[in-house]
């Protein structure tokens, strides 16, 4: 098979820190022929000048192509606005403060050949290093299905964000995602499912930076309640838009047949119920005392299952049982 063009997007914001790192590893990128798309999401520090002066002295192979948003639009915004841009088959995302090996693209296209072309997104294991870029584990991260229930098959539609790449097609045929979208990785293995196959790779190709700024960063030390409730609602509020975007998409799928009919009713009623499990929550969750108790009412008008609803009785009754599982909560938001 000829070799396509494939476009590296690298995603930063406010990582003046780290981009160097970042682009210089894209620049050493040993695949050919390489779109490599710089973007900066508004950056209130010095991100986009080092990004420019970097662009500025490169003389490699690569095509390379520069640009800043005139508006911070987020993670989903972000990569709506670069499928815009991007001309490669393949496409493979990048953070400003991670650092992928040299044989990142190269990999990635060899199990896309693997594939014979089915895979619709590719992922792989990472080593995770600190803010010095010191190594200090490596993390296995493939998904199993633990059963063939409905919620199991779709858990196991997901790939790891840091280390995505998938098919330009998961956008031509679906279309940007919700913009408020934050995870991404989720909303876009979802469509690859649908229109084909998930594929994983078992060696390292990208080093994870850990530090205070990830979105994921847990920040479970020293949390007043005030501080944990909006940690839970803007957990509940991502896993909403989501399914959101599963919901939209699933529709799309209709008409392309990409499931059977027996799937699609099953898909279809598993993602309405947890998007109107997921509402009541985060109603629930940002609600007042009197709120909360409609949200109970609410609850079992929609025959939402007793033992969520005794779950919000006991947090109706003793709101403070957050503070004593805070950790699960704040985990959650990954």
């Amino acid at each position: 098979m000829e070799r396509p063009l494939i476009t590296l997007m690298m995603i930063a914001f406010n990582q003046e820190q780290y981009i160097q790192y970042a682009v210089q590893a894209a620049f050493m990128q040993t695949y050919s022929p390489l779109e490599i798309l710089l973007s900066d999401d508004r950056s209130s520090d010095s991100t986009y000048t080092i990004m420019e002066e970097m662009v500025d002295t490169y003389h490699g192979p690569h095509r390379v192509r520069l640009n800043r948003n005139e508006n911070n639009l987020g993670i989903g915004g972000h990569v709506n606005r670069l499928m815009e841009m991007a001309e490669g088959e393949l496409i493979v995302v990048a953070a400003g403060d991670d650092i992928s090996v040299p044989h990142r693209v190269e990999k990635i296209w060899t199990e896309y050949l693997c594939s014979e072309g089915k895979a619709r997104s590719i992922y792989s294991n990472l080593i995770v290093i600190d803010e010095l870029g010191q190594l200090q584990e490596t993390v296995h991260i493939p998904v199993e299905r633990k059963g063939d229930d409905v919620e199991s098959r779709i858990r196991a539609m997901s790939a790891c964000g840091c280390s995505h790449a998938w098919h330009r097609s998961v956008f031509d045929v679906f279309g940007p995602m919700l913009p408020d979208t934050v995870c991404e990785d989720k909303a876009i293995a979802f469509r690859s499912c649908l229109l084909g196959e998930i594929r994983h790779i078992e060696e390292p190709l990208v080093h994870y930076r850990r530090h205070t700024g990830n979105i994921t960063a847990r920040r479970t030390e020293n949390l007043h309640r005030e501080t944990i409730v909006a940690h839970l609602a803007e957990t509940l509020r991502r896993r909403l838009v989501t399914f959101r975007n599963y919901q939209r998409d699933l529709l799309k799928s209709e008409a392309i047949r990409t499931l059977s009919s027996k799937d699609q009713v099953e898909f279809g009623h598993y993602i309405h119920q947890q998007i109107c499990l997921l509402e009541l929550e985060f109603a629930f969750v940002r609600g007042t005392f009197r709120e909360r108790l409609q949200v109970i009412g609410r609850g079992r008008s929609k025959q939402v299952g007793l033992s969520q609803i005794g779950k919000w009785c006991i947090r109706l009754v003793y709101p403070y049982v957050l503070n004593r599982t805070k950790k699960k909560l704040i985990k959650g938001m990954s």
